[in-house]
């Protein structure tokens, strides 16, 4: 963005407290959209350059999927003040959204034990918590079209919808109703609530908008951490259909608090205004863009395995059911802190960098330090291990895409890469299958699998850096 300068008698230019967005030219070096905020300059003339510029990288996250607003919106951010709140909001809601799918592997080996022992198998039964986490992925670009009714009426229903799904998931007593309303409602609820409140954070930041993403997002691991022993407590004492219901209680009275505490800068779009859709198939005319999207979701893919399995295999070495799903809380809360450590190493090593590095570390820990993990001790440390680097692509993801599309495509690109990343949601159900054809039940193939679809995925993004930078140590 260039400055207009208009002739005068005067051959002085000043400027003061101007904000400029530019995005830097060379999109592969470097993706980030950067805020320069121009130096107060006196007695210069219209030909001399500006000695020095002081610049901020901005994020890029969630929030990048949406489509861009007038610049003219950045001129009164506050950088802050109620938009601590509003980050807050993020936090309780990621807390309760992602805490209770991580945790489904709690109640899906009490549901095996239980009410539906004999009545579903493991594969159906992992297959719940893959359809909620399909759900979201799969409905998040498309909820900015309903934009237009206003980010508290998103909210609500989404509200209502994810508190409705947990509630009613306690009178199931088939595992197809569990599909309905833990899977499909849940889900759906769950995807209005998080894309409403990553959209409006960014309306509220510039310079600390990483900051305050990241401190939304904490909540994921942080409720992983609280959700876990509780419903493993609650499942002993009341049972699980009361389990149930008090947590979706719990998550309805969180959510109506973040719908009261949210709160928007930018009006509503008009009713009138066309509804475009957010999928542009032309995107798979970029063969890097589309090996970066076999690349992810394949990483991606053994995400939730050992997430969901880890209460079933600690009760298949003789771990009771509160210990295990501790170790699914620790996991949880190592996730947290290594998209905020990994993420901070990425920006110095390179993203891709970082993501090839955390992909290839978390399969060797499945394969080599899982497969031993025969007593607490060993299950802890790959508890601790693997939750550290498992996660990155939450994290990584957006920033990813944006320096393999470059700036403008960004919105359509991310878009995209929600909608393909909802097949990641098959890995439980693969493993279960693989566990069924696994001599003696065992579970040395499920370990394999999540490994070796890890290293798959880091493998196919190493590709795609040598492809974009004929070098295997350069910064991207």
């Amino acid at each position: 963005m260039q400055h207009q300068h208009h002739d005068d008698s005067s051959s002085t230019h000043t400027t003061e407290n101007e904000l400029t967005v530019v995005a830097k030219p060379h999109l592969h070096d470097s993706p980030d959209l950067e805020k320069l905020s121009t130096i107060a300059t006196e007695n210069h003339d219209r030909h001399s350059h500006l000695d020095r510029l002081e610049t901020v990288p901005t994020n890029m996250d969630a929030a990048s999927a949406l489509d861009p607003v007038n610049i003219e919106y950045y001129d009164d951010i506050p950088d802050g003040g109620y938009g601590w709140f509003v980050a807050l909001a993020g936090f309780l809601s990621n807390f309760i959204m992602f805490g209770t799918i991580s945790i489904w592997g709690v109640f899906s080996n009490a549901f095996a034990t239980g009410p539906l022992e004999g009545k579903a198998s493991t594969s159906e039964l992992m297959g719940v918590g893959s359809t909620a986490l399909a759900c979201l992925n799969l409905m998040t670009p498309f909820n900015p079209m309903l934009a237009r009714f206003g980010t508290r009426f998103i909210m609500t229903l989404g509200s209502v919808l994810m508190s409705l799904g947990i509630i009613l998931a306690g009178f199931s007593t088939e595992v197809w109703h569990l599909y309905l309303t833990q899977g499909v409602l849940f889900g759906c609820g769950s995807s209005l609530v998080y894309m409403s409140v990553v959209a409006v954070i960014p309306q509220w930041f510039t310079t600390k908008r990483g900051a305050a993403m990241g401190f939304s997002s904490a909540g994921t691991g942080i409720g992983g951490l609280a959700l876990s022993p509780m419903a493993s407590s609650l499942i002993t004492k009341y049972g699980i259909p009361w389990a149930y219901r008090i947590i979706g209680l719990m998550a309805f009275g969180i959510c109506i608090l973040t719908t009261l505490m949210i709160k928007t800068r930018l009006p509503p779009p008009p009713m009138n205004e066309k509804i475009k859709s957010p999928i542009k198939l032309s995107m798979l005319k970029d063969v890097d863009f589309v090996i970066w999207l076999f690349g992810a979701v394949i990483s991606l893919i053994g995400y939730l395995v050992p997430l969901f399995y880890l209460p079933k295999y600690g009760a298949s070495i003789g771990l009771d059911p509160a210990t295990t799903s501790n170790l699914v809380g620790i996991c949880c809360a190592l996730n947290a802190i290594g998209r905020l450590a990994l993420g901070w190493v990425a920006d110095r090593i390179g993203r891709l960098n970082m993501y090839i590095i955390s992909c290839t570390v978390a399969g060797l820990l499945c394969c080599l330090l899982w497969k031993f993990a025969t007593t607490y001790e060993t299950l802890l440390a790959f508890s601790i291990t693997w939750g550290f680097v498992c996660g990155l692509y939450f994290a990584l993801a957006p920033p990813i895409t944006g320096n393999i599309v470059g700036i403008e495509k960004i919105s359509p690109g991310l878009s995209l890469l929600f909608v393909a990343s909802s097949v990641s949601a098959v890995g439980p159900p693969i493993a279960s299958a693989i566990q069924n054809a696994t001599p003696g039940g065992g579970y040395i193939g499920v370990q394999m699998f999540s490994g070796a679809v890890y290293l798959c995925g880091a493998l196919l993004c190493f590709g795609l850096k040598l492809k974009m930078t004929r070098s295997l140590i350069s910064f991207i």
